[in-house]
């Protein structure tokens, strides 16, 4: 490690100020104020996902739950907003962080061009994905912190004065954002192998000096993720605890990983282009955004080749950085969603993408290269604020159609309560059964606003789909929003009603007379011809 003498407050300042130039500042503070203009709904609203209303709007602290997905590092990382868990302090929380980010990127980067900044810090908190991210309240702080220190990484490697102390810290970093959420180690990987292509181009090192990076991140990548094994097996002996069963997190291991390669690798490649050319992970064919990329990626390829016959040295050293960058292209995509190769099993959704919006800051450093064709620079802005565009149009439409979901659930759960409270025989003693959730079967979704969104988690129901996130998605609701602590039956019970004749033959789907009846001593809700089974 390199001796350095003590440095004085003051000087470190100093330091600090200087590093911190007009360039870092211009994109903390544009992603500061594009976040709050873009989720000001969330600031100011009580809207979030499934999940999210099921652990937050209360004092929500992580625990045994999380210990044993192996992310134990939400509960550290969530008591800096003192485990509150409402959009408005998570929401600010969370831009702050990406604003911070914006900083990381744009020294990792190394951006000149002031556009290059403002476009890198628009995306970060523009992104659809980042919106999905916001609707997990009691986490979404956590997992933008997650985001910034795989970032931090990078940062620790390549522009660390201190190389030595460097690698220790990116170890670290990396170890604690696994401990977060696994799936953003493909920010590191990503922006390694985009770091890689852009010092290739600018000539900026040399190519002992690349792979010599990569190797870095690798090692890193490597020790990182034993030392976080390591923790987690401690943190789970010492609480007494076992890895869950849960995407298949507990079923990594190398031979799995070798025997599942060649499917795992095709799905990285289907993840990248479905974010952007389809509508599974994201919504893009209502706003063709899927041409705007195509556009945008062709723009991309024409500035690669142009950067890439721009390239001034022999040309021996030419040919091997031109077949190492084009290779480097290649394995991006399975760089960006090594998660895939590592879950086995799973596909890309909106909380685990939100390292494609790299892709932007990635080919804006590319376009710094580019000297000539100004007009496919042109065309290269102009098609980024049409994209940006449509993020700010489908974010603040998930916002609105998010509400309109709210409000039908809670109208529908007021005629619940009061038809309950009503009935013949009526006790505040008798548990509640609730065969169902609030859906498609009880009220119609008529607004064209669903289909604008960036869809995903924004198009479901209020409540959770599966029985006991039903159950505590249910029991949340009505207290929060009614001050009401319902008593539910137990499973057995509930299995044996929505099984039975009365149930299936003398009840119809709320809002019918016949849909709540008192069946045993239990206040029995038809929501649904088929509800969630309890086993």
């Amino acid at each position: 490690m390199e001796k350095e003498k003590i440095i004085e407050p003051e000087i470190a300042f100093n330091k600090f100020l200087k590093w911190f130039d007009s360039n870092k500042r211009m994109a903390f503070l544009v992603t500061l104020f594009f976040g709050i203009i873009t989720h000001i709904t969330m600031i100011t609203e009580t809207i979030m996902s499934q999940d999210g209303l099921w652990n937050s709007m209360e004092y929500f602290r992580p625990g045994e739950w999380e210990n044993s997905l192996g992310r134990w590092g939400i509960q550290i990382v969530q008591r800096l907003n003192q485990f509150i868990a409402i959009p408005t302090i998570s929401t600010i929380s969370c831009i702050v962080i990406m604003a911070v980010t914006a900083v990381i990127l744009v020294d990792i980067f190394d951006f000149k061009s002031k556009i290059s900044i403002i476009f890198t810090s628009i995306a970060l908190v523009l992104t659809p994905t980042l919106t999905a991210t916001l609707l997990y309240v009691y986490t979404s702080f956590a997992y933008c912190f997650s985001f910034f220190i795989s970032a931090l990484v990078i940062w620790f490697i390549n522009k660390f004065k201190y190389k030595k102390l460097g690698i220790i810290f990116a170890i670290i970093s990396l170890m604690f954002s696994l401990s977060i959420y696994q799936s953003y180690i493909g920010v590191t990987i990503g922006l390694c192998l985009m770091i890689s292509v852009v010092d290739l181009i600018r000539n900026e090192k040399n190519i002992k000096e690349i792979l010599l990076n990569i190797l870095k991140t690798a090692i890193v990548a490597l020790l990182g993720g034993i030392l976080y094994y390591i923790v987690t097996k401690i943190i789970l002996l010492l609480s007494n605890s076992e890895i869950n069963i849960y995407k298949n997190v507990n079923q990594i291991s190398i031979w799995t990983i070798i025997l599942n390669l060649k499917n795992t690798l095709m799905q990285t490649y289907k993840d990248f282009f479905a974010f952007f050319f389809k509508n599974e992970i994201v919504y893009n064919t209502n706003y063709r955004r899927e041409l705007l990329y195509a556009v945008f990626y062709i723009c991309f390829i024409i500035s690669m080749i142009i950067s890439l016959i721009s390239i001034k040295t022999d040309k021996k050293n030419k040919l091997i950085k031109v077949l190492l960058i084009v290779l480097i292209l290649l394995v991006l995509p399975i760089g960006l969603n090594i998660i895939d190769i590592i879950a086995i099993g799973n596909e890309m959704y909106a909380l685990t993408a939100t390292q494609m919006i790299l892709m932007i800051p990635f080919t804006f450093a590319i376009f710094e290269n580019v000297s000539k064709l100004s007009i496919l620079k042109w065309i290269f802005i102009l098609v980024n604020c049409v994209i940006l565009l449509t993020y700010y149009i489908a974010d603040n439409t998930s916002y609105a159609a998010l509400k309109l979901t709210y409000n039908q659930a809670y109208s529908t759960t007021m005629r619940i309560m009061d038809r309950i409270e009503n009935i013949s025989g009526y006790s505040p003693d008798y548990p509640i059964l609730l065969g169902g959730i609030v859906g498609n079967d009880n009220y119609p979704r008529t607004s064209t606003l669903y289909k604008y969104t960036i869809g995903s988690v924004v198009n479901n129901t209020a409540f959770h789909g599966s029985y006991g996130g039903a159950i505590g998605t249910w029991t949340k609701f009505i207290k929060i929003f009614y001050g009401l602590d319902i008593k539910v039956c137990s499973p057995d019970e509930y299995y044996s009603i929505v099984n039975g004749d009365i149930y299936k033959k003398e009840m119809e789907v709320f809002p019918a007379e016949s849909s709540i009846k008192i069946i045993g001593g239990i206040i029995v809700v038809k929501l649904s011809n088929e509800p969630f089974m309890p086993f």
